[in-house]
Order: structure tokens, then sequence, then C-alpha cells
């Protein structure tokens, strides 16, 4: 479970770019806007933790408890389409493609229903609406996110779902602190060093491990 636990915490680390660009606006405006206090940022980003994770457990409970007796042969597939979405999300960060933008377009048929209400607790005046602020931003349409909780339910428990989506919650946090306090910085350092690159790959690599046949034919090599 540890082990569980630290990859998801690698996916959300190595995925700091793109979200500093899907959330870091909003998180620069929480933490630099006129009238913001620090606090607010911080309950912003547990409602967005808290959203992914009530999202995968939701899945995973239903697979798991709901058609146990497909959970098994579904698993494969699972982390099949979970490791070549998040290889799309890597060459995206590095810059080599967009298709998986195409992906996170399957998301707005939701999120055209919450954006108006996610949209009405802007701006944030409390601590308690920055809480509520991040459970609905939390659906914004997201490639890392689809992919990292498909890759969290295919593990085969609620409990090795739920730490492998604690862990990216978490491995997500210092990006989004770093872009309200550092956004400038952050973005030199992101160009200056080619940290696209190493987060990128990062991502493609585990995405590629994480497929089963892949898994599999490093293992008989190896």
């Amino acid at each position: 479970m540890i082990s569980i636990f630290f990859s998801g915490l690698v996916i959300g680390l190595a995925g700091a770019g793109h979200c500093l660009g899907m959330c870091g606006g909003l998180a620069s405006m929480l933490s630099m806007g006129g009238n913001s206090k620090p606090s607010w940022l911080i309950f912003y980003n547990i409602g967005r933790g808290f959203s992914y994770i009530t999202f995968t457990v939701i899945i995973s409970s239903a697979l798991y408890f709901g058609l146990t007796e497909y959970y098994t042969e579904a698993m494969e597939p699972l982390r099949t389409i979970a490791g070549i979405i998040l290889i799309l999300m890597g060459l995206y960060i590095c810059g080599a493609s967009k298709l998986i933008l195409k992906i996170e377009k399957s998301g707005r048929f939701i999120w055209q229903w919450v954006q108006p209400l996610a949209k009405s607790f802007l701006p944030i005046q409390s601590s308690k609406q920055a809480f509520v602020a991040g459970m609905l931003w939390g659906w914004l349409p997201c490639g890392l996110v689809y992919s990292t909780v498909l890759w969290s339910v295919s593990l085969g428990s609620v409990t090795l779902s739920m730490a492998a989506i604690l862990g990216f919650v978490i491995g997500t946090m210092p990006s989004m602190f770093l872009a309200g306090m550092f956004s400038q910085q952050i973005k030199n350092a992101w160009n200056r060093y080619h940290l696209k690159w190493i987060f990128g790959l990062s991502i493609i690599l585990y995405g590629a491990y994480s497929i089963p046949i892949v898994k599999n034919l490093l293992s008989s090599i190896g």
C-alpha cells in the first residue's frame, strides 16, 4: 500500500506543470488577491482534493461491491487505458502532443452543469466558501485527474484506490501552494531548467510501466 501511495504522490508531483496551467490562476488569486487570506488557499485545495477522493471512492466502491464478478476482468483494461492517458499527459507536458485535450473534452458535459455553480462562489470571501469552491472546481476537466482516477480504481480494492488518490492529492499540493506565492518564479524556472521534459518524461515512463502488457514484458526480460 505504501508503494501505491508513493506512486500516486510521484504522479501528482510530476504533473505540476499541468496543475499550474489548469488551476494556477485561481490559486494565485486566492494567495495574492486584495482581500484574500492564506487560509483560503489551504481550504480551496482541501476541497479540491476532497472532490478527487470522493470521485475515486464512488467509482471504486461501485465496481468492487456492485460488479465484483466483473471487477477482476476489468482491471487490466482500466490500467491499460489509464497508462495510455498518462503517456498522452506526459507528451502534452513535454509540448509534443495535444491529443490529451481531446480526452479532457469528454468531461465537459458534466462541467457545463457544474461550472455555473462553481463560478457563483467567486470571488471567495471565507474559508468555507473556499472549501466548497475547491470541491466544485475539482470537477474541471483534467486528463491528469482522469488517468489517475482510472489507475486508482483499477488497483483491485477500495483501500488501494484510496491510498493511490490520496498520494496524488498530496503530490499536487506543492505546485498549487507555490503557484500562489511564487507564480512568476516558477514559470521562469520551468522554462530555464526545462522542467517540462523532466516531469513529462517521468509521467510517460510511469504510464508505460503501468500498462500490464508492458509491465509483464519487462518482468520477463528481467
